[in-house]
């Protein structure tokens, strides 16, 4: 009877997958290969030019990822305890996005200070005005963003964990590479230009710093997410360095660099909704122990449509290469097309380990396990992308 149960829930979470989060997926997925199309197309010109912000573009990626990520998840929580107003002219929502820019701007500063540190000081100033300038205002975007897409779900009868995780992180992406890369052309045709339009961007920081009337007591009140997060951003420069040290492997293997940026969020995605699920069943208490059927359920379901995005990444990513570049999709790619899968699913049974045993030591899963397993998700995914780019090009 009680795996009659069990085998009904899991047929019911296999539907809403595929009703509900598979598209979420898809959707971020192609907003992340729209990100590596940029990334594919101008890989060589920032490794020659600005190799600096190859050090800092998986922190950056994945600390989007993580802040607005754990934003959501802390919303949807909100939301269901009855804390927030499901609109976005909120007060708290402002508040909130203000003390994300925050957040975002000093460790991405570590970044880039780290970068230079280690030796990779060409074009350093422009690298790091072109970081904070991005940081700004893909924050902003993303942040209302985010607001929008967890308190859509909430007013349709959705369960925001399902969806807000995946098309935040993906936004990120959709964001990111183009906008660096936009602003290294502006570099390039104007730098006065640029040096302006930084200021201007600063100052609308200010400005919006200002209007949130944000006090110190609220900031401190993110004091663990702050500390987590910086952190978490000093060991993603494991990725950048990862990333800058292989380049001319991701490179040769052509479209691993179109399609970076897509495995990377669509692994953090993977996570981040297990851990986002996880969290909000722990704090309604709805896992008892570790081996709570229901849980496992939730990542057998979304485990069943890890094959239909490793390969449609590999389809849409070849597309969009052989659109661009002209060249050819390497026939080893199948190895990704294989592997994929099984990535995915340690991914998410790392995530829901984790936010198990951080809720069991009293740790807000909302605060610190999107944040870890994000950042995490894009270790491993660097790793992963450069031992496929090695086996396909034989390095």
């Amino acid at each position: 009877m009680i795996d009659d149960e069990i085998m009904g829930e899991l047929r019911e979470k296999i539907k809403e997958a595929y009703r509900v989060t598979l598209p979420s997926l898809f959707t971020s997925q192609v907003f992340g290969l729209f990100g590596g199309t940029f990334l594919g197309k101008y890989f060589d010109v920032i490794r020659n030019q600005f190799p600096g912000l190859l050090v800092v573009l998986p922190g950056m990626m994945g600390l989007r990822g993580n802040v607005f990520g754990s934003m959501a998840s802390r919303f949807s929580t909100m939301l269901y305890l009855g804390e927030l107003e499901p609109s976005v002219r909120d007060r708290k929502v402002l508040k909130e996005i203000v003390l994300r820019m925050l957040i975002s701007l000093i460790p991405i500063f570590l970044l880039w200070a780290i970068g230079v540190i280690t030796g990779i000081k060409k074009n350093a100033l422009d690298v790091l005005l072109i970081v904070i300038t991005s940081t700004i205002l893909v924050s902003f975007i993303l942040g209302y963003f985010t607001s929008f897409v967890t308190m859509f779900a909430f007013k349709r009868g959705t369960d925001p964990d399902s969806v807000a995780a995946p098309l935040v992180a993906s936004m990120g992406d959709f964001l990111t590479v183009p906008s660096l890369v936009l602003f290294i052309l502006l570099i390039g045709k104007s730098p006065w230009a640029f040096r302006i339009f930084n200021y201007a961007v600063i100052t609308f920081f200010l400005a919006l710093t200002l209007l949130s009337r944000l006090r110190k007591e609220e900031f401190l009140e993110l004091k663990q997410v702050f500390i987590t997060i910086t952190g978490l951003a000093l060991l993603s420069t494991i990725s950048g360095s990862l990333l800058a040290r292989f380049s001319d492997v991701i490179q040769a293997s052509m479209i691993l660099s179109f399609i970076y940026p897509a495995v990377l969020s669509s692994f953090g995605n993977y996570g981040s909704i297990i851990a986002a699920k996880t969290s909000t069943k722990l704090h309604l208490g709805e896992i008892e122990s570790f081996l709570c059927p229901g849980a496992f359920t939730d990542i057998l379901a979304l485990f069943t449509t890890a094959p239909v995005i490793g390969l449609t990444k590999v389809l849409i990513g070849g597309f969009l290469m052989i659109l661009t570049t002209g060249a050819n999709v390497p026939r080893t790619i199948s190895i990704l097309i294989i592997t994929y899968p099984l990535m995915a699913l340690f991914i998410m049974l790392y995530s829901y380990a984790v936010s198990y045993l951080l809720f069991q030591k009293d740790i807000d899963p909302d605060h610190v396990a999107i944040p870890l397993i994000s950042n995490n998700s894009d270790i491993f995914g660097t790793l992963y992308v450069v031992l496929i780019a090695r086996l396909m090009v034989g390095g």
